[in-house]
Formats: C-alpha cells, structure tokens, sequence
C-alpha cells in the first residue's frame, strides 16, 4: 500500500483488515478517529472513502514562503536554471528543488553558497535566520518548533510483527502497520 498522497482516497476499514489482520469493525474506527485527528478528510459524499488531509498553503507572509520564492526568483533573474545552481553550489538538483518549493531541511552553509553564487548580497542568509529564527522556540536555540499536538486517539494494545505488545495509538498502529507490507 505505501504512503498516501494529500487527496489520495485512504485504504477502505475492509482493505486495512486484510493487511493488518484487525477485525473491519477495528479499522473502520481508526479510520474514524484518523478523520476526527484531521489526518484524514471526509470523502465528497456519504459513503465515499477518506482521503488523506492535504497540508494547508503556508501564510503569505511567512518566513520559509519567502525564502523559497527569494531564491527562486534570484536564481531565475540570474538567467540559471535549477541544475547549474547545483552544480555550481555543489548540492544536488534535488536540494535546490526543495529548497525552492519550502521543503526547507537545508544547512546555512547551502544559504551561504546559494547568496554568493546568485549576488544577493548576503539576502539569503539574512531570510534564512530569520526563518530559523521563527522556527525556534523562545529559550531553546538551533531546536526547530514541535508540531502542535491536537488530542491523542485511544490506546490499544496490538502486537506488531516480530515485537512485544505494547499500548500504541490505534490508528498509529494501523496506519504503521499499512506502511510497513
């Protein structure tokens, strides 16, 4: 089954009780309880499966928005494309692409080379630290922000293949368990 796409339609209680071994009833309350904890979403119609919760668009204003689309815009205005950004920043078209649709994992040294290469006189890096600044916590430096935690769904005991019963979420465990055959 893998992992889901946003809008993808999630597995059915009847498919994730043949993967999981869980009884359809057990499933079809996961399911539930994924849709209350808003990582899934209601289907267009009654009867129609979930699907899996789309991330809402970044704020206009917000920091990592606008370091994406500075260092696209810079390095279009420098007339480069993606690849030769990469080459001659030595990071991989793959980081320069995340690096310019917010997937933002990257170090301060790629905001570095990225601002000299492109010229933009050190306005990278100034976006860059004000991102981290508005990631971190007050108190705690170079420590990203923790996700907001929105209710935890029951507990339940399940035994994961080749592993001790222990209490997990029920559809942590379900969702787990999907992933894993």
């Amino acid at each position: 089954m893998g992992r889901q796409r946003p809008g993808q339609a999630a597995p059915s209680g009847a498919q994730l009780a043949r993967l999981t071994g869980f009884s359809v009833h057990t499933c079809r309350k996961a399911l539930r309880t994924l849709i209350t904890d808003g990582t899934l979403t209601r289907g267009v119609s009654p009867h129609a499966r979930p699907r899996v919760t789309a991330p809402a668009p970044p704020p206009a204003g917000d920091a990592a928005g606008s370091l994406s689309r500075a260092l696209a815009a810079l390095r279009r205005a420098a007339g480069l494309t993606q690849p030769q950004l990469a080459a001659l920043t030595g990071y991989s078209v793959t980081t320069v692409g995340h690096a310019e649709t917010g997937r933002l994992w990257q170090s301060r040294s790629f905001w570095e080379k990225a601002d000299l290469m492109l010229a933009a006189e050190g306005e990278l890096t100034r976006r860059y630290d004000a991102y981290r600044a508005a990631a971190t916590p007050a108190g705690v430096p170079g420590q990203p922000s923790p996700p907001p935690v929105q209710g935890a769904p029951a507990l339940t005991r399940v035994t994961l293949r080749g592993s001790r019963t222990r209490p997990l979420p029920l559809a942590w465990a379900l969702m787990r368990l999907a992933r894993i055959r």
